[in-house]
Parts: C-alpha cells; structure tokens; sequence
C-alpha cells in the first residue's frame, strides 16, 4: 500500500492563517494583558542604587603622576577588593549597622561590583525592593568596606568617589519588555494551533483537495444549492 505525502503551499498556509486571523489577534492581546498584568502587578518592582570609589595600590608615592604600572597594579586589585566587599565579616558589619534582618546570603544577592569601563575605578551596585533601603545599603557598605579592604590588603587605599543616591526609577521588571514578550508568545500559540488543526483537516473542501488527495479525473460536482437559490432571488 502506497502512502501519499500531502504537502502544504505556502499559500494554503496564509490563507488558513488569514482564515483565523481574529483568532491570532485575540491570544496577541490576550498574551499582551497578561504581560502587562503580571509585570505591573504581581511582580514587586526593584531599584538599584550605585557608589563609585577610587582603587589606589600605592600609597607611598613621593611624586604626583600616575604611571602605568601604577593603573594597571590597581585595575587587578579591583577583582581582590570585590571579593572583599562580599565577604561574611563585611557583610555582617553592614547588617549590623544597619539592624537589618537580612542574611548575608541574601545581602551578596542584592550586591553586584565591577570594574567601572575597565578603570581602577570600582562601582558598587545594589538593587532591594526599596529605593531608600539600595542607597542605605551601598553607602554602608562604602563606609565599611575600605577599611577592612586596606586591613586585609596590607596595601593601597580605598577613596569614595560618589555617595549613592536614592533611585525611584525602578529597574525591574519592564512592563514593556514582558507586554511585547508576552504578545509574541500569544500570537506564536496561535499560529501554531491553527496550523496543527490545518494539518489535521482531512475534510475535502474542493475539487482541487481531490484532485491533490487521489489522482483521479474528476467527472462532476455537485454545486451548493443554498448558495444558487440566494442568486436567484
């Protein structure tokens, strides 16, 4: 017995997608007011709060300029200091200031550092539910953390360049990220139950379904009488 392999045009594709086109808009929109709901509304929205210092490795310098084995020994140091600033005995120290509830788990996940472009310039970054808490957070931790930095390092210094400030722009999540997001993946469904149930259509609609069904002549048809007597009236 021979199978026959139906294959599908690209206009028989367009013209089942077009077919139920509302149905493409509606799991859009849908898709859209879901994003939007879940982002403006169940998701608790973050701020993040910076603080820069200076990473300085000598401290003994008799004269002013910089060279570049100066620069250089203090961009590798920044990685040192990172991991300093993250540590428990750094982060216990600002909990305790503070008087917060906050494990120091969960205080090394609200906290990101780096190397500010590369420079020996590190930027501190903390990012909590609470703009005035993210700013509470950062200048404690640029208060603390040069000194027991210079008391491990043995070695450099540690100047605070810029405070942190309270952010009220929050920086997650984007309700319009997860809208568009959200709107993609109601109209992808969509597409690809239409054209699954497409697929799955084994119903003849035309004489050309035949035709590409069997292939044998077709000797007549029978035309839709509802369709002739609305002519003739």
């Amino acid at each position: 017995m021979e199978t026959e392999e139906l294959e599908i045009s690209l206009a028989e594709i367009f013209a089942a997608l077009w077919h139920r086109v509302w149905v493409i808009i509606v799991c859009m929109v849908i898709g859209a007011g879901i994003g939007f709901g879940v982002s403006n509304y169940l998701i608790d929205p973050t701020y993040s709060s910076k603080v820069s210092m200076y990473v300085n490795n000598n401290t003994n310098r008799t004269d002013t300029a910089l060279n570049i084995n100066d620069i250089n020994a203090s961009q590798k140091l920044v990685a040192t200091y990172i991991e300093i600033l993250k540590s428990e005995k750094v982060l216990n120290k600002v909990i305790e200031q503070m008087e917060s509830s906050y494990t120091t788990q969960q205080l090394r996940k609200m906290i990101s550092a780096s190397s500010l472009n590369n420079t020996e310039i590190l930027e501190v970054t903390v990012t909590t539910t609470d703009p005035e808490e993210a700013a509470a957070i950062a200048n404690s931790l640029a208060e603390i953390a040069p000194k027991e930095i210079i008391r491990v390092v043995q070695a450099g210094d540690v100047q605070l360049i810029d405070e942190a400030v309270p952010n009220e722009e929050p920086v997650a999540p984007s309700v319009l990220k997860y809208t568009l997001i959200m709107a993609t993946l109601g109209t992808a469904l969509a597409v690809m139950i239409i054209l699954v149930l497409h697929m799955l259509d084994i119903s003849v609609k035309s004489v050309e379904d035949l035709q590409k069904r069997y292939d044998l002549p077709v000797l007549g048809s029978i035309p839709d009488l509802l369709e002739v007597n609305k002519g003739q009236k």
